[in-house]
């Protein structure tokens, strides 16, 4: 995001209703995505999700060479910093195609190191617990009545706002900052949540660091997906305590507006986005039994999706219909601003909300290859060999044969043959049994008129008293 794009964005102006909509509809559009989505490399349209940077006290990955830490197949939604992937142009979807790519990318990491308490709203110290954006106003924080709405939740922040906060938001540290205490403390999230059967609220209060991160990318015809992530290098000088919350405008409207991102409830209801921090995959359905309290849950899994959900919405804000594609060819005069350098001087109304990125890509055509296996080659070459010699020989054998194809069911040959000296009976026997019973009889098939001009074939046995004469190509047979 751009310096413009802090000042003049939708959630730091706060009158552009037609792009909070926007917001607000790709908001729940993702809470309402199949688990299978949420869980998937990639969001709803395409865009490519960013996992969290692995803890190196944690992460038993074994490290990549240059620092990088190997992606493995992830298959949990809280393994992504944002329900939102991150809007790339000039991707190559495409057969036999790899497009290998790295990017920078920032996101909010919130730590909640403090349990959670719970405090009565008629508690006079309740008014105390709450920061910046609803102390002065403690009564509209649930129920707005001048806007007509409800939430069962809020989000609040104590850090002081400053101008040396703002002013260096986008800037590498330098000694001067480095310095300066008010730069090194993380700004807090105070995290609120409706009990309305006992009118008390549970607190959380939680410190919001941002994270610089470089990723290997690679798409592919079935899509894309991030392989490798380490520590930004380009702006590993960042400022981690720094966030775009500590620009009080935008910080406003993002803790007003987000609560709010799934619609207005009725009393005693439960807003989506709790219910997706307690565990629903369909956050807007009513199949919520046996999902745990808010207050049992632990402080690690509440930091993890309450960040993932602060990235998705406040990911949005700049350019919410830059998410559901057809984003201009990186060539368009629209990314002009793509060589320019992060500062507070950009502030050129004509410019759009974000500085857009530019990275190198590789791209390989694979192409399908052949390679010789000698071994089955060679066995190949040798069954062939084989069966052409059999084939041969059949067919010589086939020419050499003076007998016709008369061979079929040779049993039925023998009934009632008077050219078969076989003992009397065995008629009803069948086919089968018969020529089991005549196994070891000597036949052939020979000419029965040896003598006459015209030959009768006949399928006759060895050891007829009339012995039969052998065919011959240059005589007639009937």
């Amino acid at each position: 995001m751009s310096s413009h794009g802090i000042e003049n964005g939708v959630l730091a102006t706060g009158d552009a209703a037609t792009s909070l909509s926007a917001i607000n509809a790709l908001y729940s559009a993702n809470l309402l995505s199949p688990l299978s989505v949420k869980s998937s490399n990639e969001d709803t349209w395409g865009n490519i999700k960013i996992p969290w940077l692995p803890d190196p006290e944690v992460s038993r990955a074994a490290p990549l060479s240059g620092n990088w830490s190997a992606v493995s197949d992830l298959t949990s939604p809280d393994d992504y910093t944002s329900l939102v992937g991150l809007p790339l142009a000039g991707l190559i979807r495409r057969i036999r195609t790899l497009q290998d790519f790295t990017f920078d990318y920032a996101y909010m990491d919130l730590k909640c190191p403090l349990q959670a308490y719970s405090m009565s709203m008629k508690d006079p110290e309740f008014v105390k617990q709450l920061g910046l954006v609803w102390s002065s106003n403690n009564k509209s924080m649930f129920t707005n009545n001048f806007k007509n709405t409800i939430t069962s939740f809020f989000l609040d922040t104590h850090t002081p706002i400053s101008d040396k906060r703002v002013d260096n938001i986008l800037l590498d540290q330098s000694t001067v900052t480095r310095s300066d205490a008010s730069l090194q403390t993380p700004r807090n999230v105070l995290c609120g949540s409706l009990n309305s059967t006992s009118l008390t609220v549970l607190f959380r209060n939680c410190t919001v660091r941002l994270v610089y991160l470089e990723a290997q990318a690679r798409c592919m015809e079935s899509g894309c997906k991030v392989n490798a992530v380490r520590p930004s290098i380009k702006y590993r000088n960042r400022n981690p305590n720094l966030t775009l919350l500590d620009s009080y405008v935008l910080s406003y409207h993002f803790m007003q507006d987000s609560p709010l991102a799934t619609g207005s409830i009725h009393n005693s209801d439960t807003s989506p986005t709790e219910y997706y921090i307690r565990g629903a995959h369909v956050p807007f359905g009513t199949a919520i039994a046996g999902l745990d309290g808010l207050s049992t849950i632990s402080n690690d899994i509440f930091a993890i999706r309450m960040g993932q959900l602060m990235n998705t919405y406040l990911q949005l804000s700049p350019a919410p219909l830059a998410y559901t594609g057809d984003l201009p060819d990186p060539s368009g005069s629209v990314w002009k601003t793509s060589n320019q350098s992060i500062n507070t001087e950009v502030y050129d109304d004509t410019l759009p909300p974000f500085l857009p990125m530019s990275s190198n890509t590789t791209i390989t055509l694979t192409n399908g290859l052949y390679r010789c296996n000698y071994f089955w080659f060679s066995f190949l070459l040798v069954s062939s060999c084989i069966l052409l010699i059999l084939g041969s020989a059949g067919t010589a054998l086939s020419h050499l044969c003076s007998a016709p194809d008369m061979m079929g069911y040779v049993s039925s040959f023998t009934y009632n043959n008077p050219y078969m000296n076989v003992p009397p009976g065995g008629e009803s026997l069948g086919a089968m049994e018969r020529a089991r019973l005549l196994r070891d009889v000597k036949v052939k098939i020979g000419d029965a008129r040896a003598d006459d001009e015209v030959g009768h074939v006949v399928f006759a046995t060895l050891d007829l008293p009339d012995p039969i004469g052998d065919l011959s190509l240059a005589k007639h047979y009937r």
